[in-house]
C-alpha cells in the first residue's frame, strides 16, 4: 500500500524551504542513495547559504556543547568553529549558513541528547547560533538495515519528519536530462524505470541500483564503447543482474538510426520497431538536436508514439530552452501541450 505521507524529491525540496522559512528543522529520511544531501545542497545554493555539511554519526557530545576554557578560575564552554555563532559575520557573498546534520539518526544516543539544545534552543554550549543559520537534518530509514538509532520521543517532536520516495519522472527531468546523462542510460531506464532504484534491505549483491550508483555509471561509461569487458566493473556499481542487462542493452546503440539518416529523409527514414531501440533513438536525438536540424528531427519524431514524443519535447524544454521560439518546436507544442503538463 502506498504511504500518502511519502514525498517526491520536488515536494521534499519545497517543504524544506517552507520549514526553514518558519524557523523550524526538517528531518528527511529515505533509503540510501536517493539524493537527500544533494537536495539540501541545492537549496543552500539557491538561497546563498554557506553549506556546513556535518555527519552527526561521527560526533561526540562535546562537539555540540563545546570544550571548557579556564579563565580566572572559572570554566566557560567554547563552541567549535564549525558552528556560526551570533558574534560571527556572514561570509561575503552569502546570506547565511545551512547547518546540515547528515546521518542524524545514526548518531549515538548521547549525541542525539546533546543536539536537543542545538535544534530547539539554537545554542551550542552557552553560545547562541547566528540568526541566519538554517538547520536541516537527514538520515536513512530504520527499515533499510542501515546503522540507525531510533529518535527519542523528545527529538521526534523537535523536528518536522519527512520521508522521501523515488520518482522516476522527476529524476529524469531534474537530474538526468539537465546533466546530459549518457543516452544509453537514459534509454535503458526509460524502458525499465523501476530499475532506477532496486534497493532491498535483504539484498545480497555488493551494491544496488539507485540514483547515486547510476550517477557513478554515467561517469564510468561517458564517451566509451561498452563491451562485456566492462561488465564486472558495472556489476560492482549496480546490481549484478542489471549490470549484465545494461551491457547487453548498450549493443542496441550500434544499430540505431543516426542523425545524418534522419536529416537526409525524415519522412521515410527507417523507424525502430523494438521498444529498446525506440528509446535509444529518442535519447540519441536529445543529444544531437539543434536549431539547424530541429525541423527534420521534428518530422521524424512525429512518426513515434506519444510517450516518445513527449519525452523528446520535455528534454528540449529543459536542455535547449533557447529553442522554444523555433517554429517547429511551437508546432509540436500545440499538439503535445496537454501531455507535457501531466
Amino acid at each position: 500500500m502506498t504511504n500518502i505521507y511519502r514525498c517526491t524529491p520536488r515536494q521534499i525540496r519545497s517543504y524544506i524551504i517552507d520549514i526553514i522559512g518558519a524557523g523550524l528543522v526538517p528531518f528527511v529520511t529515505s533509503s540510501p542513495g536517493m539524493g537527500k544531501s544533494e537536495i539540501h545542497h541545492s537549496v543552500a545554493k539557491d538561497f546563498r547559504l554557506k553549506m556546513i555539511d556535518h555527519r552527526l554519526s561521527t560526533s561526540q557530545p562535546e562537539d555540540l556543547s563545546g570544550y571548557p576554557d579556564l579563565k580566572s578560575g572559572r570554566a566557560k564552554f567554547v563552541p567549535f568553529d564549525l558552528f556560526p555563532t551570533d558574534d560571527i559575520k556572514v561570509p561575503e557573498g552569502y546570506e547565511g549558513w545551512m547547518l546540515f546534520l547528515d546521518e542524524f539518526n545514526s548518531a549515538p544516543k548521547g549525541v542525539q541528547a546533546a543536539s536537543y539544545k542545538l535544534i530547539l534552543d539554537r545554542m551550542v554550549g552557552q553560545s547562541k547560533l547566528h540568526p541566519n543559520v538554517a538547520i536541516c537534518a537527514a538520515g536513512n530509514l530504520a527499515t533499510d538495515r542501515a546503522i540507525v538509532n531510533p529518535l527519542s520521543t523528545a527529538m521526534q517532536s523537535r523536528v518536522i519528519n519527512l520521508e522521501m520516495e523515488i520518482n522516476f519522472k522527476e529524476w529524469c527531468e531534474d537530474v538526468a536530462i539537465p546533466r546530459k546523462y549518457d543516452p544509453r542510460i537514459m534509454a535503458y531506464l526509460n524502458q525499465f524505470p523501476t530499475k532506477l532504484m532496486d534497493f532491498k534491505p535483504e539484498h545480497e549483491d555488493k551494491s544496488f541500483c539507485c540514483p547515486r550508483t547510476w550517477g557513478f555509471v554515467n561517469e564510468l561509461i561517458r564517451g566509451k564503447d561498452i563491451t562485456s569487458y566492462h561488465t564486472p566493473m558495472l556489476a560492482g556499481t549496480l546490481t549484478s543482474g542489471i549490470a549484465v542487462e545494461f551491457v547487453q542493452f548498450t549493443q542496441i546503440f550500434k544499430e540505431i538510426v543516426n542523425i545524418h539518416e534522419i536529416v537526409r529523409d525524415p519522412e521515410n527514414c527507417r523507424l525502430p520497431f523494438d521498444l529498446g531501440a525506440k528509446w535509444a533513438v529518442i535519447c540519441h536525438l536529445m543529444e544531437v538536436v539543434d536549431a539547424k536540424n530541429m525541423g527534420q528531427v521534428a518530422k521524424y519524431t512525429e512518426r513515434f508514439d506519444f510517450p516518445f514524443r513527449v519525452l523528446f519535447m520535455r528534454s528540449i524544454i529543459i536542455r535547449h530552452p533557447e529553442m522554444k521560439q523555433h517554429p517547429d518546436f511551437i508546432k509540436q507544442m500545440s499538439v503535445l501541450a496537454k501531455y507535457l503538463a501531466e
